[in-house]
């Protein structure tokens, strides 16, 4: 009896080896394949003598007109131009905003060798804040209906335009 549990703990601790064996094998196949991982960010201590401060607010910076004059990509005036009113937080085209820039690039026949640039006004959020993302939003609009006219589509953000106001140059292509 003695030999018969003998020779069953001998097989178990065979049979283990073997299973352990053959899926290190395996792993090692698998690590063949694959490169080995990067490790972008190591285990590192770091000390701080940063003191926390009081609970603090911080809010938006307000928004200064610059005195940086943007240089003309273009030379001589634009072939047309079009003032495009928004509603204080409106950042989609009205129909009638719509239709009036349609009907202007339809008379000037844009085409891809034209260049537009679209210039964007202040605007403020319903909390009479600030808010220049109403103004870019209101640009990508107005860019979205002109692209398909032309790809040279150049956007700027101007303070010192009237709130709410988008103001499209068209130009002819530069001579080369």
């Amino acid at each position: 009896m003695l030999k018969a549990l003998f020779n069953t703990v001998i097989l178990l601790v065979l049979l283990l080896f073997n299973v352990a064996l053959f899926t290190w094998c395996v792993n090692q196949l698998e690590l063949d394949k694959t490169e080995p991982k990067k490790v972008l960010i190591t285990s590192v201590q770091a000390k701080s003598d940063f003191k926390p401060i009081a609970k603090q607010v911080i809010t938006q910076r307000p928004i200064r007109p610059s005195k940086y004059v943007v240089p003309s990509t273009h030379k001589g005036q634009p072939i047309g131009r079009l003032h495009l009113q928004f509603k204080p937080t409106n950042t989609k085209l009205e129909s009638e905003e719509a239709s009036k820039l349609e009907d202007i690039l339809k008379k000037l026949d844009i085409n891809s060798a034209n260049s537009v640039l679209i210039f964007s006004g202040a605007s403020t959020s319903a909390d009479n804040i600030p808010a220049p993302q109403i103004s870019k939003l209101r640009v990508q609009t107005v860019a979205r209906v002109i692209y398909p006219h032309t790809q040279t589509v150049k956007m700027f953000y101007r303070p010192s335009i009237k709130e709410g106001t988008v103001v499209i140059e068209f130009f002819e292509p530069l001579e080369k």
